[in-house]
């Protein structure tokens, strides 16, 4: 999906509060705390804020792989600071890290186009079918060539695997595996790289 789709999913949600009979709290709006957008509306007795804001989580480990799961979240939240609904006065924050969620809604960053910076969104389960695609065709056009070294090799990389975070009692034992790449760059460089599975990380070594 396009950004489009996410500000048409946007005005849904604010739609739905003003059908209610919410009005727009406009003084604790001032201010910004990094948000993409975000309004307050408010019914009189309580202030609830929707609010659209980016998220980035690199390197985060599903099953034996890591994945960067960024994107763009839509968060409808009760406000919980000491704010006054329909006060004038610009001075009570609302802070979006203390709102309490009653829905939010993530869209994953999928792929973008380099040239205007234009990009696409979907679900969780298709930022991972992308990620995974992404790199099978990066180890069949930059890794033809892989080699699995023998149990004798796990003593030459040890010292190495010592030194990594969480790895310093690691015993030869524990490496699961070590793998050689013959990998070629993409300005056309041949290089060789050794990928170490220990603990269930995975170290690349060149």
């Amino acid at each position: 999906m396009k950004f489009e789709t996410i500000n048409r999913e946007y005005t849904e949600k604010v739609t739905e509060y003003l059908a209610k009979g919410y009005t727009i709290n406009t003084a604790t709006m001032n201010g910004s705390q990094g948000e993409i957008g975000k309004i307050d509306l408010t019914d009189g007795k309580e202030i609830i804020r929707i609010l659209l804001d980016s998220f980035c989580r690199p390197c985060e480990r599903i099953g034996d792989r890591y994945y960067n799961m960024e994107g763009i979240e839509l968060i409808v939240g009760r406000v919980t600071d000491d704010v006054t609904p329909h006060s004038a006065s610009t001075w009570g924050t609302v802070w979006n890290q203390n709102l309490e969620v009653l829905s939010s809604k993530r869209f994953y960053e999928i792929g973008r186009a380099s040239r205007n910076d234009k990009k696409w969104y979907g679900t969780w389960e298709e930022a991972i079918a992308q990620q995974e695609k992404a790199s099978a065709r990066y180890y069949e056009r930059y890794v033809p060539e892989r080699q699995e070294l023998s149990d004798q090799a796990k003593e030459v990389v040890l010292p190495y695997v010592r030194r990594q975070p969480k790895c310093k009692t690691v015993k030869s034992t524990e490496i699961e595996s070590i793998t050689k790449h013959h990998v070629k760059s993409r300005s056309g460089k041949q290089f060789v790289k050794y990928t170490i599975k220990v603990r269930g990380q995975v170290f690349d070594l060149r």
